[in-house]
């Protein structure tokens, strides 16, 4: 009945066909007017299965079949969950799959790009028999319809889920293996093969904590053929684009194995590594003689007939990453260290700078500066050894740096005359390798592990390339002795590399000498710390400063973000030359902050500079005088002219941005605050604040938080203050209660809490308190935010450690909106989000608050000892939310002077293992690689650690470092609470509850207590 019903749709093919023609029409009109009617009929039911019936045409045009392709992928993508054809989508599913067989290439990715898309919508539940159909089709003799299959297959691998592997690997697998092993298979098709092998290892061995057994029996019994049918393969001489491809894939499937499974694959890598050198071995030389140092290598000649990214690249990029994998275990280290000398020196080959590039780099400087480094996010054979190498250096510290030395030794004196040739490259490549490890090279040298005179390499290698007229080397060459300033033979060497860094400022040097000496000056700032040391620079300061400003007034982009970043840093060296011409500069900085409002990457290193020209005591009048008043027209400025108004529903400006720079003037500025500070910049963002869309985040947020540096820093100037009659306090009460209003966004609250406790600081007894924390109860009970909760949470935490028992009374004495009684409301909610608590300084709020409370609830026999709290553990798995096992059973209720037990001893443990790691990084190199890893174990990471990797370092709060706690050292904080705690008479009780890592913790602080807990 389908078959039938989709010859119905030929009248509509008919009728579509001559508007696809028209969209391939040179003529924009036609164009135009055919896109326009496709647009109109997408509503159709015919329009999908008519669009197909076009692509699997074998007499209709290759372009017209393309372009229903191309349509029929874009309705897929853009329309087909909504689509209420059901009939028509079922149509579709059940014609497309012969499409997979066609004859042309492009025809059939065109087939498997739709049927991915399809699939990742419908499958399994509204398309369930695709993978039978699938399976059968990869079973058949037909070439051109297993290439189809496996490309529908290398798409849907990542949507399988751990409950189907168990249907699909008995069937898939045997002839993945077999495909992959036979030689009548294009490479494409067999990389594709090996590449499905490498997703579904890593689904099987994530299943191992639910089934032990999931790995002997559905990956095991098929890694020997794989392992050893991927090793022929890389031995194999390389013929075609897509030979680059396969092997590739062999390569990174090495590197998932040896990731997952390090145990087994012990044997197999030691004897992979000699293929695996021998093969970046061979393409070195290809590298540096057919691409870096080839005039007519053209970079676009890069992909395989199948369209996907096929070069020498490719395969470098792959044995890179599973160099990086080896070190990532100590098992393998060993191996590595064998040869290190060698491999860095095959490394550092690969930095040869390509003509291509350097084409490229002399037609757009911008893009020199944004590619050639290793952060950077263009990837490049370069970028990627430059990768690999500090990876070395971060994993192997003293083996890695001596091997470095070996290297850069044995390349340099084994190359030509640094004018002939390409040989200024070699010089340029060695420079870039000791440039990039200079953290582990500093490290090594201060702690005299290794033997480099970096004084001896400035005079044999700098100074020649120096010499040269060579500016990429140059360049490079300026930045890496800076890097080195401290380590330079001689005043007159520093004197000498001064003079050309001023030298490179010139309006007149190229590009490459240019940035070269812009990035030395950020380095050498960076070595010289003390204002001793940076003495030295004074005098050259008097040419570099004036020179950069100038350099800026000619910049855009990633170089003017780059001259901006010198400009910072060198300000603080010689202030008296800013302030000597402070209103110039800060017109400039303005400006500058006008015009590249929307630009945000710019905005924050503009706004770099000007607080750091704001810590200049003498620039303070200019920058009230020639600065602010231009922040205030901003913040004035129609939102509907706002230059990052992108559409009516974007209410978030660039006042966000002046709210910001105005909040940290006023932390900087000298008290008295200026009349016109308090008289106009105040109101005008206290009026801006109050005033703004309730869902108009950004201005809420940083314009509550420019109010609190206001109150914080001069609140009898504020509050003295009349606002058409009413007093300040009173606007400000008035924004405080919009922030805690529930119908205001609430992200838009976010700094609320911050700002409810810096106005009770303040303002005291004048205030109305109870109403005030009824509005943040109110608020905290309809919020789902943690880091607003947080928020919250943090202004009754610390009026607990101001004063624990007259809060806890007050707080017993108020009512949530649910009709709970508050203080048993905020215990609970605040036990049960701690572990989401991010920020360094509040995180130690809340842990000495409960130091403060637990006691008072086990000696006061209070009801509240009763309440019960949620332990459930949370966990991110691989970017999935999981939960425990113990939680599937239902969740968890323990008493809450456990809970907050448990709490203290978790951050105990995880301040001790921050510290374990600290002290396992310096002493790592010098550890036994041979020691037995553990059994492959899937890297989690708890919400309380993804909250403090996100979470917004609050220790440069003004503020925070004004509070009495801030300078307490919770780790030993707790162990003294928690040693003395054992001493109490529930404390045997408390432990006989906690889980065996938490008796560990305690059992590494001898925490003894009455069950003589030893961390076992």
């Amino acid at each position: 009945r389908i078959q039938i019903l989709f010859e119905e749709w030929k009248m509509s093919v008919e009728q579509l066909a001559p508007l696809i023609s028209s969209v391939l029409s040179a003529n924009k009109e036609e164009r135009d007017a055919a896109q326009a009617q496709i647009d109109a009929i997408k509503a159709h039911p015919d329009f999908s299965p008519s669009l197909l019936s076009i692509l699997l045409r074998q007499d209709a045009p290759l372009s017209a079949r393309q372009m229903a392709g191309v349509l029929l992928k874009q309705f897929i993508e853009n329309n087909w969950s909504e689509c209420p054809h059901t009939q028509a989508k079922d149509v579709v599913k059940a014609n497309i799959l012969p499409g997979l067989g066609d004859s042309i290439s492009k025809i059939r990715s065109s087939v498997a790009a739709a049927m991915s898309e399809i699939a990742v919508l419908d499958f399994p539940e509204n398309w369930p028999n695709l993978f039978d159909n699938l399976l059968q089709m990869l079973a058949s003799n037909d070439t051109n319809q297993i290439h189809g299959v496996m490309k529908v297959l290398d798409e849907l691998a990542n949507d399988i889920t751990d409950n189907q592997v168990y249907v699909i690997a008995p069937v898939l697998f045997p002839q993945l293996v077999s495909l992959f092993k036979s030689p009548n298979f294009d490479a494409v098709t067999r990389s594709r093969s090996i590449s499905i092998f490498c997703v579904m290892v890593d689904l099987i061995a994530h299943m191992d904590s639910v089934d032990d057994s999931a790995n002997e029996k559905l990956l095991f019994p098929y890694l020997p053929d794989l392992i050893a049918e991927c090793l022929r393969v890389i031995s194999s001489p390389i013929s075609t684009k897509e030979d680059y491809k396969l092997i590739s894939e062999c390569v990174n499937f090495f590197t998932k194995l040896v990731k997952v499974f390090p145990k087994q694959m012990g044997e197999k890598v030691a004897s992979s590594l000699e293929t695996l050198w021998n093969l970046l071995k061979t393409n070195a030389g290809t590298y540096v003689n057919e691409i870096a140092n080839n005039p007519d290598y053209m970079e676009d000649d890069a992909c395989d007939s199948d369209g996907s990214a096929s070069t020498l690249g490719t395969l470098v990029q792959a044995i890179f990453e599973f160099i990086k994998g080896l070190t990532e275990r100590k098992k393998y280290k060993a191996m590595i260290r064998k040869v290190l000398p060698d491999v860095v020196c095959l490394i550092i080959s690969y930095l040869t700078l390509p003509e291509y590039q350097i084409e490229l780099w002399d037609a757009d400087p911008e893009k020199y500066v944004e590619d050639d480094d290793e952060d950077s996010m263009n990837y490049t054979v370069r970028n990627s050894a430059m990768e690999v190498l500090t990876d070395l250096g971060a994993e192997l510290k003293t083996s890695y740096v001596e091997a470095l030395i070996q290297a850069i030794t044995k390349i340099i004196s084994s190359c030509g005359n640094i004018n002939e040739g390409y040989n200024w490259k070699v010089y340029e490549a060695c420079a870039t390798a000791l440039n990039i490890s200079g953290e582990s090279v500093e490290e090594c040298l201060e702690a005299k592990k290794v033997e480099f005179s970096f004084g001896g390499f400035y005079n044999s290698v700098v100074l020649q390339g120096l010499a040269t007229d060579k500016p990429y080397l140059q360049g490079r060459l300026i930045w890496l002795a800076a890097s080195y300033f401290k380590d330079l033979p001689s005043s007159q060497a520093a004197e000498q590399l001064l003079e050309c860094i001023c030298n490179s400022l010139k309006p007149t040097s190229k590009h490459p000498v240019m940035i070269g000496g812009m990035k030395g000056i950020c380095a050498m700032l960076g070595e010289l710390e003390t204002d001793e040391e940076r003495q030295m620079l004074s005098k050259s300061m008097e040419q570099i400063i004036p020179a950069l400003f100038d350099l800026a007034s000619n910049m855009e982009g990633d170089l003017l973000i780059l001259c901006l970043d010198a400009l910072r840093v060198t300000v603080s060296v010689r202030p008296d030359i800013v302030a000597g011409e402070a209103d110039k500069v800060n017109r400039f900085l303005v400006d500058l902050f006008v015009k590249y409002s929307s630009d945000s990457f710019v905005l924050a290193t503009v706004n770099e500079v000007l607080v750091t020209v704001a810590d200049i005591p003498q620039c303070q009048g200019s920058i009230q005088n020639t600065v602010v008043p231009v922040l205030l027209q901003m913040l004035q400025t129609p939102v509907n002219t706002s230059p990052k108004k992108k559409s009516d529903d974007d209410i978030d400006d660039m006042r966000s941005d002046v709210l910001e720079l105005l909040a940290t003037f006023m932390w900087k500025t000298p008290l008295p605050l200026p009349e016109s500070y308090v008289n106009n910049v105040f109101t005008t963002v206290l009026n801006l604040t109050l005033s703004c869309a309730k869902n108009s985040t950004a201005i809420l947020q940083t314009g509550s938080e420019c109010v609190r540096a206001f109150i914080s820093r001069a609140y009898p100037q504020v509050s003295a203050l009349n606002i058409n009659g009413v007093s300040s306090t009173t606007y400000i009460l008035n924004l405080i209660s919009k922030l805690l209003d529930p119908e205001v966004a609430e992200y838009g609250a976010l700094f609320s809490g911050k700002l409810v406790s810096t106005m009770i600081n303040q303002a005291g007894p004048s205030l109305n308190v109870n109403e005030i924390l009824q509005a943040v109860l109110n608020r905290l009970v309809k919020c789902e935010t943690p880091t607003v909760q947080q928020s919250l949470l943090i202004v009754f935490i610390k009026l607990f450690n101001h004063d624990l028992e007259g809060s806890m009374t007050f707080l017993q004495g108020l009512t949530t909106s649910t009709g709970e009684n508050a203080l048993a409301y905020v215990l609970k909610h605040w036990c049960e989000i701690q572990v989401l608590f991010n920020g360094e300084f509040e995180t130690k709020l809340a842990i000495i608050a409960f130091t403060k409370l637990l006691p008072h609830l086990l000696n006061s026999n209070s009801p509240l000892s009763t309440i019960m709290v949620s332990d459930d553990e949370i966990h991110l798995d691989s970017g999935r939310i999981t939960r425990s096992n113990k939680e599937q059973q239902g969740p968890v209720q323990i008493p809450l002077t456990l809970k907050i037990f448990k709490i203290l001893v978790q951050e105990y443990g995880t301040i001790m293992e921050e510290k374990q790691a600290e002290a396992e990084v310096e002493s790592d190199e010098d550890g036994d690689d041979d020691e037995e890893e553990e059994e492959y174990e899937e890297q989690t990471l708890t919400l309380a650690q993804l909250a403090a990797m996100l979470g917004d370092d609050d220790d440069d709060d003004e503020d925070n470092k004004l509070h009495p706690l801030y300078e307490v050292d919770l780790f030993s904080h707790l162990q003294q609470f928690l040693t003395h705690l054992s001493n109490h008479g529930s404390y045997p009780n408390l432990c006989g509850a906690l889980n065996d890592n938490e008796k560990k913790i305690l059992g590494s602080i001898q925490v003894m207590g009455q069950l003589g807990l030893n961390g076992n």
